[in-house]
């Protein structure tokens, strides 16, 4: 299930605060009036979602966000475990927040961060602070305090849209660069340029380098000329008999004096060398 929240109107925080439960218990079985924000500090739950008559379970462990919607009938489905410690933020519900169903994408407009009902976060430090200082402010004593939740608590969704979205995008990099690199080990003899790729896979050359420079840190160019002198290398040093002539030719190299050139550049020595 995913949520859009909206941007344009600043949330307030209702409750914030941590739980800590030295015993299982099963999570409240509830419909709130407003969002629920559970981040898992140690232990593990499991949480059911009921929407428009679907049921989805969501086991949740250290280091995860479940967003529990307002309006939206949750319950625990087992005991959390023993010593489960969590911190919660119970979140007003704007009129424009809303189910956008089991498919949404995790990409921000300029009104809406539009969320996973979880998110697995336990690497995400910045996630983790912002909880930390909403819970601290929350039972201060200072000017301005609703305001400030609610301008942490937009940095939150923010912070978490913005990491669902990146790792949607290197997902999607990543079959692309290497549905490209599979066609290229299946025709090693030839030198593919940029342009020739980028018709080929219907984006532009500029597009093509970005995804490639995303995945391995290089242009499209340059990881095809290490990949191909990397299977040279193994090429060479498994068959004594091979010619550089016929290498350079198997590999799409101009002819030997390019390949032998390239080769010293990577390796630091003659192609001769290796066999």
């Amino acid at each position: 299930m995913y949520y859009a929240f909206e941007l344009s109107i600043q949330h307030k925080i209702v409750e914030a605060n941590y739980n800590t439960f030295v015993n299982p218990i099963l999570h409240p079985n509830r419909v709130m009036q407003q969002h629920d924000f559970l981040y898992i500090l140690d232990g593990d739950w499991e949480i059911a979602l009921e929407n428009d008559g679907d049921c989805e379970i969501f086991p949740i462990q250290k280091g995860d966000l479940i967003i529990l919607p307002a309006q939206i009938h949750h319950y625990g489905t087992r005991l959390c475990s023993s010593n489960s410690r969590n911190m919660y933020l119970h979140v007003e519900s704007l009129s424009g927040d809303h189910v956008v169903g089991q498919t949404g994408n995790s990409e921000t407009d300029g009104n809406f961060a539009m969320l996973p009902t979880v998110i697995h976060c336990s690497n995400h430090i910045e996630i983790n602070r912002y909880f930390s200082e909403m819970v601290a402010l929350y039972w201060r004593d200072t000017i301005h305090k609703s305001n400030r939740l609610s301008c942490l608590f937009d940095l939150l969704l923010c912070e978490i849209s913005e990491r669902e979205w990146t790792t949607a995008v290197n997902t999607q990099c990543f079959a692309f660069v290497n549905e490209i690199a599979q066609f290229l080990r299946s025709n090693p003899e030839k030198f593919f340029s940029v342009s020739d790729i980028a018709r080929k896979f219907y984006v532009s050359e500029k597009t093509l380098n970005k995804r490639f420079k995303m995945v391995y840190n290089r242009t499209f160019y340059a990881w095809q000329m290490e990949q191909k002198l990397d299977m040279v290398y193994q090429a060479l040093h498994n068959n004594a008999d091979i010619t550089l002539k016929e290498t350079a030719v198997n590999f799409g190299f101009y002819d030997e004096f390019h390949l032998s050139r390239s080769f010293k550049k990577k390796f630091g020595v003659a192609p001769k060398y290796v066999r």
